[in-house]
Parts: structure tokens; C-alpha cells; sequence
């Protein structure tokens, strides 16, 4: 199976490209609770533990979020757990990272992979006592998948696993075995996991699981427990013959996996050595390798006094001790730069391995200094990768993931390198760009909004291109199969410094970007490149772009993504202490109610008057039932559908309720689908208003 797309917010990273810098740079992304974070308790301070940790590796802006982008209104992304949120805006990014249209997956046979175990927003959501109709949804541990499969419109298998620390690791088992099965055509696996509740660390701190200093030593003498940490990760994985058939980028190949179950070899909650060794053994069967064939294994490597000489003996009677001594096995841990993802870890160690086979190197592992007596790892015939010199794979050297739940379900994946390629066209895909013609092409950006646009030319003006293994026409063809947002800019040019200075053009305002010497000495071919720019440019069609752009093109990957326009959700906090509220008044009967809508159309002796006042309350109602009222520049479009607003069939029940308050009008639920827009809906209810009124 063929990994072809990536995203990731890790701590300290954004996106992949980030995620891999720091990890060459050996930088060291925890820290403390950033401000806000870990104030607001469910319950009181317990009494222990007497000096709480508040390291982690946290990533920014878990509360923003683009839910006009998705189509989400504000009160239904207000009640959304923000993992939801996460795994939306990532599920985006691996797609067009991998250069899968978006649009074209609708009824497709794709599978979603979820791995997820944390209920943070959902106990938190219970204790505010501020439930909403939109909370049960978005409060749900299954919708993390099916939500990303409902946006996406794909009908194969949709799941969300919990084997603990293991549950993204399995998410990815279980995506390679459907795939195999048939069960879907590709997958999109992720793992997700947000550290929102200060309860939580408290209570892992006094199971005893939590460095004091929030560091992960892997494998070092000092170690004394692990950092929690938070983020999420996706991957898209397709057989390899089909990415290959589709001129996808590979990343690397899943040779094979495995997964088992300490079964009560020890006490609950303490590894199993020979469980672990069985699980590699497995996975080896399953990729056809043996030990003497792995270059590298990245570690579950939580930095536990009792789980890291676990897994090294388990790494050294099946890998280590079956190799050369010359030649010990390479280990290291992700761990150590982040934190522990806890269940989010197996998906950010693989996409780790996923980057090692793609630049070939492999990053240091932090606060490593000298193994314990208990850990003898010159015996086991280990090696953990240290900053002291540079490491590389050796070309046929494939790469292990391991990843273990606490309730001893065990993981283990063996990855390759990609193999060599052919393009759509049947050239072989490895030729360099000098190897290659130079052509003109076209750049298109696109965005929900005009800053979207000009956000995206910035990202790419700011981007650090692969030159010496792409050309400016395979940047073209990577971004001709991305989706098409209603503003559009786009850059023509043959050369990168042509390219550049078009997207400088972009982000000054401009709409098309030409090359100054294209208008005196362009010739025919270059004036049909500007007409099909320009014509994107005010009219959209990219499938007219990827015509001209012909065939031979090599997809690229690391391409800046979407740059999602967030907005802030708070959603709901436990509440403070409060003064009993006040028995309410008795209701009033319903002949002595006030109805201001029903008084105003009746005083009203205009037609069109009328007509005006109830298309207003409509306005404002739906406005309010979305959860929208807060921005005082939005507007509803009275001709827009209501599905094509992101009213659900609960918000126009809602909404049908309000019009019966104001109107004593009793409409049925049907209603409101047979006149599905404000314009005709306010004709109708004028209609039977004047029916029962005069």
C-alpha cells in the first residue's frame, strides 16, 4: 500500500514540511500550558497530586476553526468537539497534499481510519450544563470519522478505534486490512488527541505514568516517565499499483502489519516482552522481511522505567540479536521531540517514518545520554540515533513502527521506500528537471475569499520549492487537481523566477499575473496560456487548465495547503458558582400574549410592507437559530436554499416552532422543505396570514 498524502499539526508544526525541520534541527517542541489552557477544572482540585505538571506539547488555535469553509454554521462548530474541527481541516490538507481533487471522491468507495480516545470535550460539554440539540453530534466520538466522511461524500467503511496508546497505529492496521479485503478503494487513517481538561494530567500523574521535568528520555538512564502532548495526524494510503497507474507521489510503501494482545502475560497495564516480540515477528511475515533487513524502527519509546526495557528486549531477540554485530539496529523516538500523543502517538511515529524514507536521514532522538544497567543495549544489539553524527538509510533498508496500549494491544508496521515510478505518460518518473523541457504553464490559486486567494499565493511566494527534482509545469499539473474556490488568481510563466515574480504580483492585488516580456514577444503559444489563465482567472473551469496542461506531469509533494480562515469558538466551560435562578412567571395565557410580528404586519396596509417584515423576522430567526447573530455584517441570501445555507433538518424544526410563536400560524413540518428558501417561505406564511387575518 502507498502512502501519497500527509498533514499533521504537531506541537511546534504546522504541517509536515515544519514537523520534519525540527526534527533534523533536533529542536524540542514542549513546553508549559500556554495561557487559557488548564484553568477551568470539572471538578475541584483534587488534594493530590500536591505539585500538578503542567508540561505538555500543546499546538496553537484549538478553539479556531473554519466553518464557513465546511459549511458549518457557527452555533453546530460552537458545540463541536474541536477534534472534529481538527480532523476536518487535516482530512483537507493529506488530499491536497496527495493531489486528489477534493470533489471528485463524492460516492466513492474511500475509507475513513480513525484513531481517538479522549472525551475531554465531551465532559467538559455535560459539566457546563449548557446543552444544545448540536451537542450530541458533535459531542460524539464517531462522528470524528463520519464527519469527515459525511463532508467528503464517501461510502466505504467509517471508523473510530480506542486501543489506547496504540489506537492510531491500529486505525492504520485496520484501514491496510479493508483495503486488502476490498472494502474501499483508499484510505484516509488519522489520529487525533487534545489535552483540553487539567483533571486529566492529574489523574495519569498519580497512576504514576508522567516525567516530573515533561521530558521523554527513550532508553536513558535518567528516565522517569513521560510529557502528555496533543495534535493529529492524516495519511492517505491507495494500493501502489493504482497510485502508480494515477502518477501519484509515493512517500513510502506499507510492506506489512500486525497486531496482538498481551493476553495476560503480565499485570494490566505492564507490556509483555514476548507479546511485543510476537507482534514484530508478524508484521515481518506479513511484509516478507526479516530482522537483518530493517534499517531503523521508530519506538513506541515512552521513556517509562518499566516500558522501555519492555520493548528493547522485544527489539533485540527479533531484530537485534538476528543481525550483525557490526551493524546494530537503529531506534529512536518521536517522543522525545513532541511528547506523547498518547492516542495520536502511533500516526505522528509513522508519519515520522514516512518522512525518514522520503529525505532518506534520520533525525536525532532528544535527551539520550547513556542507557541503564537494566537496559544493556551493546547486548541487544540496539543503537538509539543521537545527534553525535548524521545517519542514513541504506537504499534497501526498510523502517518499523511500533505502538502499545496501555490495555496491551500492540502494533507493529513495516514501511519501504518508494520504488521507482513511471509518470502517467510512461517515462520514467525519477528524470531530474534538467532531464526535462522547459515549457510555459499556468499557476492556479484559488480560495473562499479574495484574502484566501492572496494567502495562498503568500504561503507559495514564502515556499521553498524542490528544484532540483520538479519543474515549474509539475507545480502546475499538482495544483490543477485541487479543488476550485469562487476566487481565483492565477500566475503564468515558464521559469521559477518567473513564477515568483508573478505570485509577488498576486499578493500586491493582482487577479492574472503575466511575464513583462509576454506582451511584446509572446507569440501564439504564449497568448493561448494567457487566454486560458485569464479565462480561470474570471470564470473558473479548471478541467479547461489540466487539458492544456497535457499529460507527463509529476505530481509534488509538501505543496503549501489551503489557508483555512479561522474563526474563535470557545464552546461551553464549567460553569462558576452562581445565585439560584428565579422561579420563572407563570406563562401567559394565549389570548394575552404580544406577538410584535403578527401586531406589525396587521397594522401594515401595504402588501409589499408585509411581505418585507416577515422576510426580516425570517432573516434574523435563522440567523439566531444558527448561532450567527455575533456578526453584524452577515446576511442571509433570500433565494439561497436552506441546505445550501447549512440549515439542517433540526435547525427547521427549530425555526418552524419560532414562526408558530410569532405567527399563531400552525404550519406543518413540511412546510418549510416544499418552500425552501426565505423568499418562499415568507410567501407562503404572508399567504396563509392573509388567509386567517385578512
Amino acid at each position: 500500500m502507498a502512502v501519497i498524502g500527509l498533514s499533521c499539526r504537531f506541537p511546534g508544526a504546522a504541517d509536515p514540511g515544519a514537523f520534519w525541520r525540527n526534527l533534523v534541527s533536533a529542536a524540542d517542541s514542549v513546553g508549559t500550558a500556554p495561557p487559557g489552557r488548564w484553568e477551568e477544572r470539572v471538578g475541584p482540585a483534587p488534594a493530590e497530586p500536591r505539585n500538578p505538571i503542567r508540561h505538555g506539547g500543546f499546538i496553537e488555535g484549538i478553539d479556531e476553526f473554519d466553518a464557513r469553509f465546511f459549511g458549518i454554521v457557527r452555533r453546530e462548530a460552537e458545540y463541536m468537539d474541536p477534534q472534529q474541527r481538527l480532523l476536518l481541516e487535516l482530512s483537507w490538507q493529506a488530499l491536497e497534499d496527495a493531489a486528489v481533487p477534493a470533489h471528485s471522491l463524492r460516492a466513492t468507495r474511500w475509507g475513513v481510519y480513525v484513531g481517538a480516545g479522549a472525551d475531554d470535550f465531551r465532559t467538559q460539554y455535560f459539566a457546563s450544563g449548557r446543552l444544545d440539540r448540536f451537542g450530541h453530534m458533535g459531542s460524539s466520538r464517531s462522528l470524528l470519522a463520519g464527519r469527515v466522511s459525511h463532508h467528503l461524500g464517501l461510502r466505504g467503511p467509517s471508523e473510530v478505534v480506542d486501543t489506547g496508546q496504540s489506537s492510531s497505529l491500529y486505525a492504520l492496521h485496520r484501514a491496510l486490512a479493508s483495503l486488502r479485503l476490498g472494502e474501499c478503494d483508499a484510505a484516509l487513517v488519522a489520529g487525533v488527541n487534545l489535552n483540553l481538561l487539567p483533571d486529566v494530567t492529574d489523574q495519569v500523574q498519580l497512576w504514576g505514568g508522567l516525567s516530573a521535568d515533561g521530558r521523554c528520555r527513550a532508553f536513558d538512564e535518567r528516565a522517569d516517565g513521560y510529557v502528555r502532548a496533543e495534535g493529529g495526524g492524516v495519511v492517505v494510503l491507495k494500493p501502489l499499483e493504482a497510485a502508480v497507474r494515477d502518477g501519484d507521489h509515493v512517500y513510502c510503501v506499507v510492506r506489512g502489519s500486525a497486531a496482538n494482545n498481551d493476553g495476560g502475560r503480565t499485570a494490566l497495564g505492564v507490556p509483555s516482552p514476548d507479546a511485543q516480540r510476537e507482534v514484530i515477528e508478524a508484521a515481518h511475515r506479513a511484509a516478507g522481511v526479516t530482522g537483518a533487513s530493517v534499517g531503523y524502527v521508530e519506538l513506541h519509546g515512552t521513556g517509562t522505567p518499566v516500558g522501555d526495557p519492555v520493548e528493547a528486549e522485544a527489539l533485540g531477540e527479533a531484530i537485534g540479536r538476528r543481525r550483525s554485530r557490526a551493524t546494530p539496529l537503529l531506534v529512536g523516538s518521536v517522543k522525545s521531540n513532541i511528547g506523547h500523543l498518547e492516542s495520536a502517538a502511533g500516526i505522528a511515529g509513522f508519519i515520522k517514518a514516512c518522512l525518514v524514507l522520503h529525505h532518506g536521514q534520520l533525525p536525532p532522538t532528544l535527551h539520550h545520554h547513556r542507557s541503564p544497567a537494566e537496559l544493556p543495549l551493546a547486548d541487544l544489539n540496539l543503537r538509539v540515533v543521537g545527534a553525535d553524527q548524521e545517519e542514513r538509510l541504506g537504499t534497501d533498508e526498510v523502517v518499523g513502527v511500533s505502538s502499545f496500549g496501555m490495555g496491551g494491544t500492540n502494533v507493529h508496521v513495516v514501511l519501504a521506500g518508494s520504488p521507482a515510478r513511471t509518470d502517467p505518460s510512461g517515462r520514467l518518473g525519477s528524470r531530474t528537471p534538467s532531464e526535462r523541457p522547459t515549457t510555459d504553464t499556468v499557476w492556479c490559486l484559488s480560495g473562499r475569499t479574495r484574502e484566501a486567494a492572496r494567502s495562498l499565493a503568500r504561503a507559495f511566494l514564502e515556499h521553498s520549492f524542490p528544484t532540483e527534482r520538479y519543474t515549474v509545469s509539475d507545480v502546475a499539473w499538482s495544483l490543477a487537481q485541487r479543488g476550485e474556490g469562487e476566487h481565483r488568481v492565477a500566475v503564468v510563466g515558464g521559469s521559477w523566477d518567473e513564477m515568483r515574480d508573478g505570485l509577488l504580483k498576486i499578493v500586491a492585488g493582482h487577479d492574472l499575473a503575466i511575464p513583462a516580456d509576454w506582451l511584446h514577444e509572446g507569440g501564439t503559444e504564449r497568448a493561448a496560456w494567457v487566454a486560458v489563465a485569464g479565462t480561470y482567472a474570471a470564470h473558473g473551469d479548471l478541467a479547461k487548465v489540466a487539458d492544456r496542461l497535457g499529460t507527463g506531469r509529476r505530481k509534488v509533494p509538501g505543496l503549501p495547503t489551503y489557508p483555512f480562515e479561522r474563526d474563535t469558538f470557545h464552546g461551553p466551560t464549567p460553569p462558576h458558582p452562581v445565585a439560584p435562578a428565579p422561579e420563572p412567571a407563570p406563562a401567559a395565557p394565549e389570548e394575552a400574549r404580544t406577538r410584535p410580528l403578527l401586531d406589525g404586519w396587521q397594522q401594515a396596509a401595504d402588501p409589499s410592507e408585509r411581505l418585507w417584515l416577515i422576510r426580516s423576522f425570517l432573516e434574523r430567526e435563522l440567523l439566531d437559530v444558527l448561532g450567527e447573530t455575533g456578526d453584524e455584517h452577515l446576511r442571509v441570501d433570500p433565494d439561497s436554499t436552506f441546505k445550501d445555507l447549512g440549515v439542517d433538518s433540526m435547525s427547521l424544526l427549530e425555526l418552524q416552532d419560532r414562526l408558530t410563536a410569532a405567527t399563531a400560524v400552525e404550519l406543518p413540518e413540511s412546510a418549510l422543505f416544499d418552500h425552501p428558501t426565505v423568499n418562499d417561505l415568507a410567501a407562503h406564511l404572508n399567504t396563509e396570514l392573509e388567509a386567517l387575518r385578512g
